[in-house]
Order: C-alpha cells, then sequence, then structure tokens
C-alpha cells in the first residue's frame, strides 16, 4: 500500500493538455531546490551540447508521461501533433527508439511514426534494424519484413511467459471487474492493472488481489508506475537492458564518441538512467513536476519542456552542420 501511495503522486491541473503541478509558494521553492541536483536540461542545454560535440547522439525516450501526458484512460493517451511532429524531426537527425510498458503494436499505434525503433513490454518486445552479427549472447532473433516492407530484427527474451502472462491477463479481469475504476491492460509481455480511477479506500483490495493470483505463477512479479501495478516475468531484462541491446543494434555500443540520452519520467525507466549513470556514457533525464530521487541527471518538468527540448536538439543539429 504505501509503495502505491509513493508511486502516485498527487493529481495535477492540466494548462494547455499537459499536466502541472499547481502554484504554490512551498512546492516552487522545494522544487527549486531539487533543481540544483537534477538541473533543467532546457537551463542546461549548451552545457550538455557542449559535451555532445563530436559524438554520435542516440535517442531514447519513455511514451506515457513523457511523450503524452497522463491521462485518465490509458487507451486516450494520444500525443499532441506537434509533439508528433518534433519526435519525427528529431529522429531524421538521430537515431531515436521509443521503450514503453505498452505493448509494441499499441505504442506503435499512438506515436504513428516508421522512422523510429520500438520497444514495447518495458523491453521486453523489440523491433531493432538488421546487423551482420546480431548483439552477443541473443541469438534468438528473427529476422522478418516490417509493414514498410524493411527487414528488421524482433528481439523478444520473455517469449516462454506469453501464455502465462494472457492466463493471468484473464484472471485480473475476472477478479477486479467488481471494482469501479479499475483497468486491466494487456500489454504483451506484462499485465497492468491501472488503479487512478478507483477510489483510495479500494487500492489495498486490488494490490491483494494481484498478490493473491501471482501465488500461483512464481515466475511473475509485481513493480509499481505511477497509479498502476505491473506484472512482469521474473527475467534479468529491463529498460536499462533494451537501451544496451538497441545501442548494440545501432552499432553504436562500446565507442567512447557515443552519446545516448534517455528520457522518461517512471520508476521504470530508472534502470536506463542507471546503465547510462554507472556507464559513465550518456544521460538520464527525468520528466517531473515533483521532485523525487533518480539516477537520472538532468530533469524536464513535463512533457511540454521534452517537445521542447527535442526541437532545441535539432536545431542544435542543424546549426552544427552549417
Amino acid at each position: 500500500m504505501d509503495a502505491m501511495k509513493s508511486s502516485s503522486p498527487t493529481h495535477k491541473k492540466k494548462t494547455n493538455g499537459f499536466n502541472t503541478e499547481p502554484a504554490s509558494t512551498d512546492t516552487d521553492v522545494t522544487y527549486r531546490t531539487w533543481l540544483l541536483k537534477y538541473p533543467s536540461a532546457l537551463e542546461s542545454f549548451e552545457q550538455i551540447m557542449d559535451y555532445a560535440k563530436g559524438k554520435r547522439m542516440a535517442l531514447f525516450l519513455d511514451y506515457d508521461g513523457t511523450l503524452s501526458p497522463i491521462v485518465d484512460n490509458p487507451d486516450r493517451a494520444f500525443m499532441s501533433n506537434s509533439m508528433r511532429a518534433a519526435v519525427r524531426n528529431v529522429a531524421k537527425v538521430f537515431p531515436t527508439a521509443i521503450i514503453s510498458g505498452r505493448s509494441r503494436d499499441k505504442v506503435c499505434n499512438f506515436v504513428g511514426l516508421t522512422e523510429l525503433y520500438y520497444a514495447g513490454s518495458h523491453g521486453m518486445d523489440i523491433m531493432c534494424p538488421v546487423r551482420h552479427s546480431i548483439p552477443d549472447g541473443h541469438q534468438d532473433c528473427i529476422r522478418l519484413t516490417d509493414k514498410q516492407g524493411k527487414e528488421v530484427n524482433l528481439f523478444q527474451p520473455a517469449s516462454e511467459f506469453l501464455h502465462m502472462i494472457h492466463e493471468v491477463f484473464r484472471s485480473l479481469v475476472r477478479c477486479t471487474q467488481e471494482i469501479k475504476g479499475a483497468e486491466v491492460e494487456n500489454n504483451k509481455f506484462c499485465v497492468s492493472v491501472h488503479y487512478r480511477n478507483v477510489d483510495e479506500k479500494h487500492w489495498k483490495t486490488i494490490a491483494q488481489l494481484v498478490d493473491d493470483i501471482l501465488k500461483d505463477y512464481p515466475r511473475l512479479r509485481v513493480t509499481h508506475g505511477r497509479k498502476v501495478l505491473e506484472v512482469r516475468p521474473v527475467i534479468d531484462w529491463d529498460k536499462g537492458k533494451a537501451v544496451e541491446f538497441l545501442l548494440e543494434s545501432l552499432g553504436l555500443s562500446n565507442s567512447d564518441d557515443v552519446l545516448p540520452i534517455y528520457v522518461g519520467d517512471d520508476r521504470t525507466d530508472e534502470d536506463a538512467f542507471k546503465v547510462l549513470r554507472d556507464g559513465k556514457r550518456g544521460y538520464g533525464i527525468l520528466v517531473s513536476s515533483v521532485p523525487k530521487d533518480s539516477n537520472a541527471f538532468y530533469s524536464l518538468r513535463d512533457p511540454s519542456e521534452v517537445m521542447e527540448f527535442l526541437k532545441s536538439l535539432v536545431m542544435w543539429k542543424e546549426s552544427s552542420v552549417l
């Protein structure tokens, strides 16, 4: 229950379609103090780009809460046309991938761009470019042709759990159907139990129902997101591993002239932030309007600032080649 509350910040008012924190002197002071540890990526843009000079940049983006606002109905987490244009433009100048907890097909439909690489189910379902060599230790890549007729590699390290995940999904749908506001989402290699629209007095019931079902599935575990419980396979794979896999697939690993940047807002993004911090090879940027501890180096307040950051990257790249 404590974990559910700590991962569920107070619902925010919306301004121009994006979530923003209510005006408060105490909140502003606390946030400004927090920015000393996690400086704004917009305010620090020149510093970041100074380090980027002479390097090949790769960009990794979460979806919900990063490219789209957090909304009450997860099926309506649409990105704006202006955000889509910003993502399209940045993908033209830097290799860009979306790494989401959603199913890969679902996030592809939300984004609607073919210029990107996609990893769904927290990185357990990756579609990446075909290279002559497969990333080390991942010989189970499947080569296929995508909808645009391009050859790609499909990597699904949790494929053996597919039937198990589907069983749990059906069980969770059945046992939560009487709880008003609860929504269970099948994200292929994980199941998301959303409680954003559930009265807080029923949160403990939802957590108990999930725990009870998973007693029969010791190879599955629960992690916490923003007002969502995620049922995932117990495997050594996360968004950090997905970043490493994609860098290798793109021919950008083990090189001092590569600068990966990962932008995300959720607990699951911390695995990617940690990989970049521990490897001293890139920057994590946390999207948050409330102070919280993170493995990220920089911060952005909300999706509107993410969009400004993406636009700034494009302008910097265009000016640097003149």
